[in-house]
C-alpha cells in the first residue's frame, strides 16, 4: 500500500512538445465511488484537474461515476443510472477511486495520509485508490487553497501509483510523499508535475498492460 502523507500539495500540466500532434493517446477508464454524498457536478473541477495532470503522459482519463444512494429501506443502493456499469467487475485496464471521509478531523490530521493506493508489488498491479476527503479539506483550509484543487491533485498522485504500479515515491514533483503547507502556499508549478521518468513509466505501462482489449 502506498500512502500520500498529509503534508500534501498541488500539480500543473506539463507542456506538450512540438510532436504532440503525433502522440498516441490512451484512454483509461476510472470508476469514481463517492461515498460523501457530493454530486457529479461538485466533483467536476477536481476530476478535471486530475485529468489535466495525468494527460502529461498522453493518457485520457474517462470517468465513470458510481455514486451510492439510499433507498426507502435505508439501505445503500447503486444509482440505477449507472448500475449497468458499476455492478460489473472491473475490466482489464480499468481503475477505481474511492472518495470517503475518515471520520477524524483534528490536529492529528497533520500526521495522516490524504489517500492511499493498493499496489501488489509482487505481481506489479493495482486498481484501487482511496482519498480521504475530510483530510483533504482540512489541509486545504490550513494552507488557504481551494479544496477542489487539492482533491484533484491527491487523486492524480494516487492514480500515478496505480498507473506505474509502484509504491515508490519521488524526492521532487507530484509523486513525493510529503506535501508541506509551505510548498502548497508558494504555488511553484515544478513542485506539482510528474517528472519525465514518471511520464515515461506511465506511457510504457499503459501501452503494454493497461490497454483494454478491443
Amino acid at each position: 500500500m502506498t500512502r500520500l502523507a498529509l503534508s500534501v500539495a498541488v500539480v500543473m500540466l506539463l507542456p506538450l512538445n512540438a510532436s504532440a500532434a503525433e502522440t498516441l493517446w490512451t484512454e483509461v477508464i476510472v470508476r469514481v465511488y463517492d461515498a460523501t454524498g457530493a454530486s457529479t457536478s461538485a466533483r467536476r473541477a477536481s476530476l478535471e484537474i486530475a485529468s489535466s495532470i495525468v494527460s502529461a503522459a498522453s493518457v485520457e482519463l474517462i470517468w465513470r461515476h458510481c455514486k451510492e444512494s439510499t433507498n426507502k429501506t435505508g439501505a445503500a443502493a447503486i444509482d440505477p443510472g449507472h448500475a449497468s456499469h458499476c455492478d460489473l467487475p472491473l475490466a482489464p485496464g480499468e481503475l477505481a477511486v474511492r472518495i470517503v471521509r475518515s471520520g477524524t478531523v483534528d490536529e492529528q490530521m497533520r500526521d495522516l495520509p490524504l489517500g492511499d493506493a493498493l499496489i501488489n508489488t509482487r505481481t506489479g498491479g493495482g486498481v484501487l485508490a482511496t482519498i480521504y476527503l475530510d483530510r483533504v479539506e482540512w489541509m486545504a483550509a490550513q494552507a488557504g487553497i481551494d479544496p477542489r484543487a487539492l482533491l484533484g491533485r491527491a487523486i492524480a498522485h494516487e492514480l500515478g501509483h496505480l498507473l506505474m504500479a509502484t509504491s515508490v515515491h519521488a524526492a521532487t514533483g507530484l509523486m513525493r510523499p510529503l506535501w508541506l503547507q509551505s510548498e502548497i502556499r508558494r504555488r511553484q508549478n515544478t513542485d506539482w508535475m510528474f517528472r519525465p521518468k514518471e511520464i515515461a513509466a506511465i506511457k510504457e505501462r499503459v501501452a503494454t498492460r493497461l490497454v483494454r482489449p478491443h
